[in-house]
């Protein structure tokens, strides 16, 4: 009687698949580190940082507006992101699409619905209650209801909707984390539109003349589509949309029906019973309920990251909600394992930004819809003007730290005071001020300096 070959070929599979898995992770950081490399290229050249806005490339479609920053512009390369801002009307879809990066994306105003597909195998989980004589019952997968101040996080290749369903404008801003593992199709940010015949938002055609790109079916022969849905040859030819005028966001008549939960039942679930059809994506961190530093009179800071979006550990993404009042700061701070990619939502501040030699960098009364990149361990200080300042900042690590230089708990804070004392040549009473500056919070208030004032008065 021959012996039994089960275990051997137990182990074969299991060293064959333990083989696999190790080739499959050297390739992922290999790919990583020439990502981190070209990043490093980039951050490198940077002797000067500068505000910028969505002036690179614009989209006028039938139901609202896209707008792109110059994603080869040396910060956003150096933080291995693009950046792309839809202003949508009322009653405007904007049409489904994936991308090759994973996203962030910050809603500023409105509201609306979004709908996305977590993972391809997950079930349609919405559905129309079953009624007699009903032919046909609505099944899709989930859809949120949105509003401003909430951030959705996107997985590469993962395709979602929205649509505004209120009375104002649904202004979003969109971050593409080009330089992530996830995209292996380069640093160049490509979107995959599932309808529509629009522009490539990023303007891959140039500044002056984008390519028209139309969309995912349109590269399917028009009989093989037809067979494929079992639909008419008009019809695949309507899903292909070559005479679609409307580009990405469309206007729809009527309002958009669609099976969702009563407005207001927004689930708030602790992860523990979380699977990967049911991950939580939505955060509302701009809410002042979310704050995790209040300070009354100067402002208040939201921090989001795997920890509180588990999501997030997959996108390497975390995001900074800061709101300062009237004349509001921010104290000297830096992001210990991120560069943080700051979008301005709100008010006027000036920020200035300092490297490693000691150079001032940037130095800026920035404004509503203006970005600055603040490149890893480079040192930031936040001044509010009169209107108060506000920003969201996306960083480039699942859970973004930072570190400050005044206040409690900070860098100088923990020295000893004699140390304090030599590196400044300053007397013990000074060095014990110095150390015990800004004992309570890192958010505080002061008056604009002189020079803050002229500059507010000249932007």
């Amino acid at each position: 009687m021959g012996k039994p070959v089960i275990k051997p070929l137990v182990v074969l599979l299991l060293s064959l698949i333990l083989v696999s898995e190790c080739a499959a992770i050297h390739s992922q950081k290999r790919r990583m580190g020439q990502r981190v490399k070209l990043s490093l290229e980039e951050c490198g050249e940077l002797e000067k940082l500068e505000a910028i806005e969505p002036d690179y490339y614009r989209i006028e479609a039938e139901g609202g507006v896209t707008e792109s920053w110059n994603h080869t512009n040396k910060m956003l390369r150096c933080a291995g992101v693009a950046l792309v801002r839809r202003t949508v009307k009322p009653g405007g879809l904007v049409l489904p699409s994936y991308t090759n990066a994973p996203q962030l994306m910050y809603y500023v105003q409105g509201s609306g619905i979004q709908g996305m597909t977590i993972f391809p195998s997950c079930p349609e989980s919405f559905e129309e209650p079953e009624e007699a004589g009903q032919e046909y019952r609505e099944q899709h997968q989930k859809v949120h209801e949105i509003r401003g101040g909430d951030i959705i996080a996107i997985p590469a290749g993962i395709g979602y909707w929205f649509y505004n369903n209120g009375d104002v404008p649904l202004v979003v801003v969109i971050l593409l984390h080009t330089n992530n593992v996830a995209n292996q199709l380069g640093t160049l940010p490509r979107r995959f539109y599932i309808a529509g015949n629009t522009e490539d938002e990023h303007g891959e055609g140039g500044r002056e003349k984008s390519i028209s790109g139309r969309n995912v079916f349109s590269g399917i022969s028009l009989n093989l589509l037809a067979q494929v849905f079992g639909v008419r040859v008009e019809t695949a030819r309507k899903i292909q949309g070559p005479d679609d005028k409307r580009k990405n966001i469309v206007m729809v008549e009527g309002g958009l029906d669609v099976v969702r939960p009563e407005p207001g039942s927004r689930a708030n679930a602790n992860g523990l019973e979380e699977t990967i059809c049911t991950l939580r994506v939505r955060e509302a961190v701009g809410s002042a309920a979310r704050a995790d530093i209040y300070v009354p009179h100067a402002g208040r800071i939201a921090t989001l990251n795997s920890i509180k979006l588990p999501i997030l550990a997959d996108l390497q993404l975390s995001a900074e909600r800061g709101v300062l009042y009237k004349y509001g700061v921010y104290v000297p701070h830096w992001n210990l394992n991120a560069h943080s990619v700051m979008y301005v939502t709100g008010g006027r501040g000036r920020v200035q930004v300092g490297d490693n030699k000691g150079k001032n960098v940037f130095d800026n009364v920035m404004e509503e819809g203006q970005v600055v990149v603040i490149p890893q361990n480079f040192v930031a200080v936040m001044h509010a003007g009169e209107e108060g300042f506000e920003w969201i900042a996306f960083k480039t690590g699942e859970n973004a730290m930072i570190n400050t230089l005044i206040g409690e708990s900070s860098a100088i804070r923990v020295l000893p005071v004699d140390v304090v004392a030599n590196m400044y040549q300053v007397s013990r009473e000074d060095a014990q001020r110095i150390k015990e500056a800004r004992d309570q919070a890192i958010l505080f208030t002061l008056p604009p300096l002189e020079e803050e004032t002229d500059g507010m008065a000249k932007a």
